[in-house]
């Protein structure tokens, strides 16, 4: 009797703890190298991302970049041309669920 009881009461404490908050934790990590020509956008998150907007801007505010799409795990990772850019700093921003980050980098 007290293993189905105390089996009934994990899982319950479980499923509350995930249906908790709107946490909006991850991180949002950019490499984008001298040497390379490539922009490479690391996105990792504590949970299934789902559909998500990244967006490149200038240090104006001119948007230079913009991407809709969805992803089904936890991370995702997006390789651009750095000769679509100019030179200098811009923004990347990514919003979805529960992710809303914004990460300076330099082009150079």
């Amino acid at each position: 009797m007290r293993r189905p009881l105390l089996a009934l009461l994990l899982l319950g404490a479980t499923m509350t703890v995930r249906a908790g908050g709107e946490d909006r934790t991850g991180t949002a990590r950019v490499e984008c190298s001298r040497s390379s020509g490539l922009i490479r956008i690391h996105l990792d998150a504590e949970r299934r991302i789902g559909r998500v907007l990244l967006q490149i801007a200038d240090a104006e505010g001119r948007l230079l970049y913009r991407e809709e799409g969805r992803a089904l795990r936890d991370e995702l990772v997006r390789v651009l041309d750095k000769g679509l850019f100019p030179k200098g700093a811009l923004v990347l921003t990514v919003k979805a669920r529960h992710l809303d980050l914004e990460q300076r980098f330099t082009v150079e």
